[in-house]
């Protein structure tokens, strides 16, 4: 009687810690992180309520015990219900081929800074090149900065302009005494916030300019590859056409 006990309650915890990590972090009430702990924790626990809610059902079968039989199935179908969608969520993450790095840059050497958000330590915005570079050469292919032959004023307008018309970016801050622009963007589900910076810098004549662009999360070590696909996208937008 008690395995079946125990695989309904814990089944019952696992499916709270689900709602509780996904609705939670998506309203903003728990931390990102925190949701999706609670969502990866959910799983454990609908695990062993499936351990628990089978040895439930062996040992029900005796008809003097059948009366708990309802507890040990009702466990194993919550239990079910959490696991199978939580578990091909985490086995489609685990299967992503994507490097542990979650800052992305153009120029390792001198990358855009972060003058914001002000809520973070200038420390935690740095540029670990020691530790970024390796990573993002070696399994990335190679991200040049964006050229435009546009003088740096025209190049920075139209990179602002730009900026403002990406799904989803949030454009907080812009200088246009250094041509920098900073935004964020906020996952859908767990609420997750990366920030990006985008410098214009001259180019090699005095008719060009340099796209500098910077990408990183705020939680984790890795992005699935968020961030290289965010400057990716952002220069093929900004890319003139080709010629046909």
């Amino acid at each position: 009687m008690i395995p079946a006990w125990l695989s309904m309650l814990d089944a019952i915890l696992a499916a709270v810690l689900l709602g509780v990590g996904l609705l939670g972090a998506h309203l903003g009430m728990v931390l990102p992180m925190a949701g999706f702990s609670m969502f990866l924790l959910s799983f454990a626990m609908a695990i062993l309520a499936l351990l628990f809610g089978l040895v439930g059902l062996a040992r029900t079968s005796a008809p003097e015990r059948r009366p708990g039989r309802p507890k040990a199935v009702a466990g194993i179908v919550l239990s079910l219900l959490v696991a199978v969608p939580v578990g091909f969520t985490m086995w489609r993450w685990m299967s992503m081929p994507y490097p542990e790095i979650n800052d992305i840059t153009t120029d390792y050497t001198n990358p855009p800074a972060f003058v914001r958000p002000p809520e973070l330590s200038a420390d935690s915005m740095k540029y670990d090149r020691a530790k970024f570079e390796p990573v993002q050469s070696k399994e990335y292919p190679k991200l040049d900065p964006l050229r435009l032959d546009e003088k740096p004023e025209d190049a920075f307008a139209k990179v602002k302009a730009g900026a403002s018309t990406m799904p989803g970016w949030i454009i907080v801050y812009d200088d246009p005494a250094t041509h920098t622009i900073e935004g964020i963007e906020i996952s859908k589900l767990f609420r997750f916030c990366d920030d990006f910076v985008i410098q214009v810098r001259p180019g090699p004549d005095a008719n060009s300019s340099l796209i500098e662009m910077r990408s990183r999360s705020r939680d984790g070590t890795g992005d699935f590859g968020v961030n290289y696909k965010r400057i990716r996208g952002f220069f093929a937008m900004l890319q003139p056409a080709s010629p046909s």
